[in-house]
């Protein structure tokens, strides 16, 4: 984990910001010092359910009072967490979580196994108080479906108070990843999923901070600290060591950036597009930037069902016309890397041959040969219409795309903006041309499983225009084979159903008063990173006088 400070002009990523930020007059008084955080996020106010879907910067928030039963530690390795154990078969079926005991909910509720089974019945959409959506979709794939208590029944099980066992139909290498991904499946008390408000305004979770208020404000969460947390600190404190903490939203960058600078906030994250903000904060001897691995890809994933999409030589003229490095710059100045490959080089979507080969390159020649191609083919321009999402620096990101696709012949303009809750729905429902989504990132596959697959998450829609990919994926993940892997992300680039744009990294940005981040440590010995794929700890952090 690196840490910049002071002028360091080292470069920074974040995790991108996919919702709408509110204005600074929503930061109106100075942040309380002491055991008061505020920290301005980037998305608006979303469900915390089972069955909800929100964005980054509120699972960050989420996670603070919610956790799940395995996470990622500062190596990138998937560990117990709320579980104590997690153990399987050989043939990766018959998977066994033992939880650590005297852990409470919120409500006073005991961590058991019977929780966690009413969450994975509320995953699977089998809560009638929860409608099923997209993340039961998930499950269901994992579970050979299921479409009763009694089919749940058979496939899993308390084996004790504190033990929990899956029966799998198929299998699943990477089932105790499924447990983290990227902080979603977290752990709610049996007597929030009895509640229609769950996630919602209510929500007890074993967290270190407790819902004051939610979802009265769109602009502002507030959270106590919960004084029954089990973790403790590495001096064997207990944890938390902040009194309150409120998340506020902020409408763009420069104002985020103000509000640090004048201490009306303690925390803030960023988006990469943000870049001149960036720049600016890294010079700023008030603020402490930190970064996390920059091996989150952005990737745009085609709509094969319709028009243009469905034709190859609109994806190809769409990959060619991505002048990566130039975008990189644009959107980030310097704080994002051209990403030609699908992740990182250690990432088993990866092709590029520890980073000697290009996947994906830019070519206006050819951008333009597929443009006319297209043509061609249909006797229509190619005419692009991209998705955007309330935040400047969506417009911005998307509008450089639309100049690139310009000078390549195509047509392109902006589609109205709306949260980043709908341009995701609309997404997965197929009801745009493309999206532009951030599923393959860090060390494991797991994540970007389910939207490669025949699971009804994949974007591209290339389950019903090529299933045999979709099979090969399918493949992929129950043998957990890297050259499996490889040999299907090589059809994703060849036919150019995802495309690659840039790769970033966490991003958050801290006064100086600001302490013990990313200093908690995890049960099972290493850390959390400081910034991650499901936001930041702020368990450890206090703010000094």
């Amino acid at each position: 984990m690196n840490k910049l400070s002071r002028g360091n002009h080292r470069k920074v990523a974040f995790v991108m910001a996919m919702a709408l930020v509110a204005s600074l007059s929503q930061v109106a008084p100075a942040a309380a010092k002491g055991d008061d955080i505020v920290i301005l996020i980037g998305e608006k106010d979303s469900g915390w359910c089972a069955q909800d879907s929100p964005g980054l910067d509120q699972i960050s928030a989420k996670n603070a009072v919610a956790e799940t039963l395995t996470i990622m530690n500062e190596k990138g390795k998937i560990v117990p967490y709320l579980a104590k154990t997690v153990e399987n078969s050989a043939d990766f079926k018959t998977w066994k979580f033992t939880l650590r005991e005297g852990i409470y909910f919120h409500d006073g509720e005991e961590l058991t196994a019977a929780t966690v089974l009413a969450n994975v019945a509320a995953n699977l959409g089998l809560n009638p108080l929860i409608p099923a959506s997209l993340p039961a979709i998930a499950w269901q794939d994992g579970f050979g479906g299921v479409t009763s208590l009694a089919q749940f029944a058979a496939k899993a099980q308390a084996l004790g108070k504190y033990v929990v066992q899956f029966n799998l139909p198929a299998p699943r290498p990477l089932f105790n990843e499924s447990w983290y991904a990227n902080g979603r499946p977290v752990i709610w008390s049996t007597k929030t999923l009895q509640t229609k408000a769950c996630g919602t305004t209510v929500g007890a979770g074993t967290g270190p901070f407790k819902i004051r208020s939610k979802g009265v404000d769109q602009f502002q969460t507030v959270l106590e600290a919960n004084p029954n947390y089990w973790r403790k600190d590495a001096a064997g404190k207990r944890l938390p060591k902040a009194a309150t903490v409120t998340y506020k939203v902020v409408l763009d960058a420069a104002q985020r950036t103000n509000a640090l600078v004048k201490g009306q906030a303690d925390i803030a994250t960023f988006g990469a597009s943000s870049g001149p903000q960036l720049n600016e904060m890294k010079k700023n001897a008030k603020l402490v930037l930190f970064e996390g691995r920059r091996d989150t890809t952005w990737s745009f994933h085609m709509n094969t069902t319709a028009a243009p999409f469905n034709s190859k030589s609109a994806r190809l003229a769409f990959s060619y016309a991505i002048d990566r490095e130039a975008l990189a710059k644009v959107v980030a100045k310097g704080n994002a890397d051209a990403a030609y490959c699908f992740g990182a080089t250690y990432h088993p979507y990866n092709l590029s041959n520890g980073g000697k080969k290009k996947c994906a390159t830019f070519d206006l020649a050819k951008a333009k040969q597929y443009v006319a191609a297209y043509k061609t083919e249909t006797g229509k321009d190619l005419t692009v219409l991209l998705p955007t999402t309330e935040s400047t620096e969506s417009a911005k990101a998307n509008q450089a795309v639309c100049n690139m696709l310009k000078k390549a012949g195509a047509a392109c303009s902006l589609m109205p903006p709306v949260t980043a809750t709908a341009v995701i729905l609309r997404g997965f429902a197929l009801q745009q041309q493309v999206s532009w989504f951030n599923v393959v990132a860090g060390y494991s596959p797991a994540f970007a499983d389910l939207f490669s697959r025949k699971t009804n998450l994949e974007l591209s829609g290339f389950r019903f225009t090529n299933p045999g990919l979709a099979a090969c994926f399918q493949t992929a993940l129950e043998t957990n084979a890297a050259a499996k892997y490889q040999e299907c992300a090589a059809v994703l680039h060849g036919e150019a159903y995802w495309v690659p744009t840039y790769n970033e990294g966490g991003f958050i940005v801290a006064r100086n008063t600001v302490t013990g981040l990313g200093e908690t440590p995890l049960p099972v010995g290493g850390k959390r990173p400081v910034v991650g794929l499901s936001g930041f700890d702020i368990a450890s952090v206090k703010v000094s006088d």
